[in-house]
């Protein structure tokens, strides 16, 4: 015969975990805490109202219940399992790794935990290890949707495309109504610019799941990239509508308003995610690009200093003991390092602030990308030229070369315009004067694309078939391209009235003297 106290707390764990199983989270974690006003070593109403009070999202109360009932019983996986879900949740991501990893310990064929395992190191920025943790799981159960997500989103991580669709497809086989999978699964389609199959991907994951506003924006980023901007723009009104507060999704739209010259309305919509998220880059890029255009130099400057937090560029942040120069001190007498960053185009461009720095009394190292050593050796104001990957000389202070444009202020009216900045070695010119001969008709210089893995390649070439329709009789063409498409080679070679150099130009000094 039961003692009525024992009664009592087995009436109520039955009556909690009723409670749990209908969703009533709340209800399930105030009766387990009835439980343990009788008895407060009861591990499992320790651990199931950790567990509920995880479902309620109060995550460091959570885990201290569930970290008590893991001292209280060393032994139960299940136990240390729920304790790694809390504190992935509070970002405490090593000790959740060590809380999976002694549940594995205690049961090694513990599918759940593997895959959960998984996620904390997606988080933690280790795929590769993440893959191996998926893999364990579905070796331990075949049938394992979010498992098989889970993997396709480590390989998505590692840029492995065609794999995570694999892994992607896999899940959605396993599961039809995966409305998340089918959302994964079209951005790495859009990766792979399978557009039409993105968009199928996301239109599959609305049908699923109308309210998904993370899909909607996505669907709207494919939009715009297949040119159908209207349906693009309703894709993002809709999922701002579905939540207000989607800061991606206000950018993304952003980035649209900019790309169509809508720019009052895209600060505005930039302006919003900043209100929302201080500390958004893309939002702070956007704003930057869109005030640039309208020549608002002064708002825009600003604004572009957060490139670097961005993901496309925040892997090429140079870290220097020597402070940065925004223009805000004297550089009189001292050494600074301009460095190059993004494109070689930019180089090129904004390489002609040297000059002006080295006006304010200082020595200049100007460090580039290797192709351009040779164009730049003629360069005014540069006391050192270095390639990158080389060592540096000393310095005192170092300045990103598209950061120039902030540091001296600069508007529409000192944009620095001297005629020219960058002159071809001479011998290089009267060679190329020679090679071309005599001139008998006008000269045109011609270059229709450019680096075909660029993210925007789609808006900045344009197949040779297509630009053959603007070349007209009576003019010489030259083509200034070091490389040519396959696509494009043999609709060129059809084109005898285009002469072709690239066996000629070796560096962009060559071309430079070509284009002289």
């Amino acid at each position: 015969m039961q003692h009525p106290l024992e009664a009592d707390v087995s009436q109520l764990m039955a009556l909690a975990w009723g409670q749990y199983q209908q969703s009533d989270y709340a209800g399930a974690q105030k009766t387990y805490a009835q439980v343990l006003a009788f008895q407060p070593d009861h591990v499992d109403a320790l651990h199931l109202r950790g567990v509920a009070l995880f479902q309620l999202q109060h995550y460091h109360v959570a885990c201290n219940f569930l970290q008590f009932a893991c001292k209280l019983n060393p032994n139960d996986a299940s136990i240390f399992s729920n304790t790694g879900l809390a504190l992935r949740a509070l970002k405490r991501f090593a000790q959740a790794v060590q809380a999976y990893d002694t549940a594995l310990t205690l049961k090694p064929d513990f599918a759940q935990a593997w895959a959960n395992r998984g996620n904390v190191l997606r988080d933690m920025g280790k795929a590769d290890l993440a893959v191996e943790s998926y893999q364990k799981a579905l070796a331990l159960q075949a049938d394992f949707p979010q498992a098989l997500h889970g993997l396709g989103l480590a390989l998505s991580d590692q840029k492995l495309w065609l794999q995570s669709v694999a892994a992607f497809d896999k899940a959605i086989a396993q599961k039809p109504d995966y409305a998340v999978a089918y959302m994964d699964r079209g951005n790495a389609m859009r990766e792979l610019e399978r557009l039409e199959d993105a968009l199928y991907s996301y239109d599959k994951s609305l049908a699923l799941d109308p309210n998904y506003a993370k899909a909607w924006s996505n669907r709207g980023v494919v939009l715009k990239n297949l040119q159908r901007f209207d349906a693009a723009e309703q894709s993002y009104r809709k999922a701002i509508q579905l939540q207000p507060d989607f800061v991606d999704a206000f950018v993304n739209f952003a980035t649209l308003l900019k790309d169509v010259l809508r720019l009052p309305e895209a600060i505005d919509l930039n302006s919003r995610a900043i209100a929302l998220d201080p500390e958004s880059p893309g939002a702070h890029l956007n704003v930057s690009i869109c005030h640039l255009l309208m020549a608002e130099f002064e708002q825009g400057l600003p604004h572009y200093e957060w490139r670097w937090k961005t993901e496309q560029l925040r892997d090429g942040v140079r870290s220097f003991q020597q402070p940065l120069w925004l223009g805000d001190s004297s550089i009189a007498g001292k050494r600074i390092l301009l460095h190059a960053e993004q494109g070689l185009g930019d180089t090129i461009q904004f390489c002609r602030y040297a000059p002006m720095v080295a006006a304010l009394g200082a020595k200049v190292v100007l460090e580039v990308q290797p192709p351009l050593m040779e164009l730049l050796q003629t360069l005014n104001g540069v006391d050192v030229l270095v390639a990158r990957g080389q060592p540096l000389p000393h310095f005192d202070l170092h300045c990103p070369l598209l950061s120039l444009p902030l540091a001296f202020k600069t508007d529409v009216a000192s944009i620095p315009s001297a005629p020219r900045y960058l002159v071809p070695e001479p011998q290089r010119v009267e060679r190329w004067q020679q090679l071309l001969g005599a001139r008998t008709q006008p000269r045109v210089g011609v270059v229709w694309s450019g680096r075909p893995e660029h993210k925007n390649d789609h808006n900045r070439s344009i197949a040779f078939a297509e630009f053959a329709a603007c070349l007209k009789p009576g003019v010489q063409y030259h083509c200034l391209q070091k490389e040519v498409r396959a696509s494009d080679q043999a609709h060129l070679n059809a084109h005898p009235q285009v002469t072709q150099w690239s066996q000629q130009l070796h560096s962009f000094a060559d071309t430079a003297a070509l284009v002289e």
